[in-house]
């Protein structure tokens, strides 16, 4: 008994470092294919995300119908079919079985709509499908629970509707109990959905529930940075994440990131968001990486960004291709890369995630400048021709 005792505490101590060990954080990608701008469609699909539509709001609005598909194994964006219900923004999505389905929003002549469409990547095609019952509006949110779609609030307002795609038919259920709200966070978790933050007169920071099975919201813990609207959300490893968006439409942008545990019904702050603070932040979630872009904060963005674990155990494993010396380093490192073909490149990533140099290794050999870094730990990714293919922890002291 003592023996099976002492081996399940090692477990649970070594588990717990391990957890300790993980670090996430942002790392920049690709800039999206098309034009930079806000209030656009993301979902993903496999191992494939998808972006599109949105706006620039100006002297002269411009809309976008364009459709965009985005590999993370190339980091490349490959232009698709454009979507059919023609140029909007502010549109609600959700993904079932593959097919993504996309409606509502406000087109150019602030005509809020209710027609509902399908993508099926596999075919490269859009069809429509029955419109929205709801009223027309922009700023909903969708998600799906166990085969079936789900969209409410948007425009001011708190109500709620089921899609079913077997009978292509919507059902209305409960309404978010909370104010009706525009620009919300919404995302589903191992069978519930959940619905926070948005514009409901002003900033708001509550969190919301829902349990399909019962057709019930629960209030949860509040998000305990400052309210906010027009945020963005994903969901990783199990839990929500929402950061960025602002205090009023147009107001002060933020850049900090929050972690929702649906089990302990609390919430961790995380690295913040590592692109400018701004709204509208767009994002997606493909296998353990997240990924999240473009928005505004008065300057359309086109930066696209990934989040996830950029330590521990399994990101470390010993590539006899690369040496980095000395370490710890004061001054400079200097890098060797052997048997690598292609442009290979080292990004130099803080504690935080945060991308503080980039240094191209050219044949095989490059010296880094850590003079100007602060002391501490810090990640090495190496890539080349844009495939990550090796990581190393350096500790840099003066």
């Amino acid at each position: 008994m003592t023996k099976v005792r002492t081996s399940f505490f090692l477990f649970l101590f070594l588990a717990g470092c391990l957890e300790a060990q993980q670090q996430y954080g942002w790392i920049q990608k690709a800039e999206f294919g098309g034009a930079a701008r806000h209030r656009v469609t993301a979902e993903s699909v496999g191992n494939r995300g998808y972006v599109g539509l949105g706006h620039i709001n100006s002297v002269v609005d411009v809309l976008f119908d364009d459709w965009w598909e985005y590999d993370p194994g190339t980091d490349t964006w490959t232009q698709k079919a454009n979507f059919s219900g023609g140029p909007r923004f502010h549109c609600a999505s959700f993904v079932i079985d593959n097919i993504i389905y996309v409606g509502t929003g406000r087109d150019i002549n602030a005509v809020l709509h209710q027609d509902f469409w399908k993508y099926d990547p596999s075919s490269n095609s859009w069809a429509s499908v029955a419109s929205f019952p709801g009223a027309g509006r922009r700023g909903a949110v969708g998600f799906a629970i166990n085969g079936y779609g789900y969209v409410g609030t948007g425009s001011g307002h708190q109500n709620f509707f089921r899609y079913d795609p077997g009978s292509d038919s919507w059902l209305q259920i409960a309404s978010l109990p909370g104010a009706g709200r525009t620009s919300a966070v919404g995302f589903a978790i191992n069978g519930k959905g959940y619905v926070g933050t948005g514009d409901i007169g002003g900033p708001s920071g509550d969190m919301w529930e829902y349990d399909p099975a019962s057709d019930t919201w629960t209030a949860k813990a509040n998000l305990p940075g400052l309210p906010r609207m027009e945020a963005g959300g994903f969901v990783l490893d199990g839990k929500g994440y929402l950061g960025t968006g602002d205090d009023y439409s147009s107001g002060t942008n933020y850049q900090d990131f929050w972690c929702f545990d649906p089990q302990m019904n609390s919430w961790t702050q995380v690295a913040d968001f590592a692109g400018a603070a701004r709204r509208y932040l767009s994002c997606f979630t493909i296998g353990n990486r997240a990924y999240a872009g473009l928005g505004t904060s008065g300057i359309n963005y086109a930066d696209f960004w990934e989040y996830g674990s950029i330590s521990g155990t399994e990101e470390f494993t010993q590539d006899k291709t690369v040496s980095v010396f000395p370490d710890p380093a004061d001054q400079s490192a200097e890098i060797s890369v052997e048997n690598a073909e292609g442009e290979v490149s080292v990004l130099v990533l803080a504690s935080d995630g945060k991308c503080v140099a980039r240094q191209p290794v050219v044949s095989g050999k490059a010296s880094l400048d850590c003079s100007g870094l602060a002391p501490g730990i810090y990640f090495l990714q190496f890539s080349v021709s844009g495939k990550i293919f090796s990581n190393r922890k350096l500790v840099v002291r003066h």
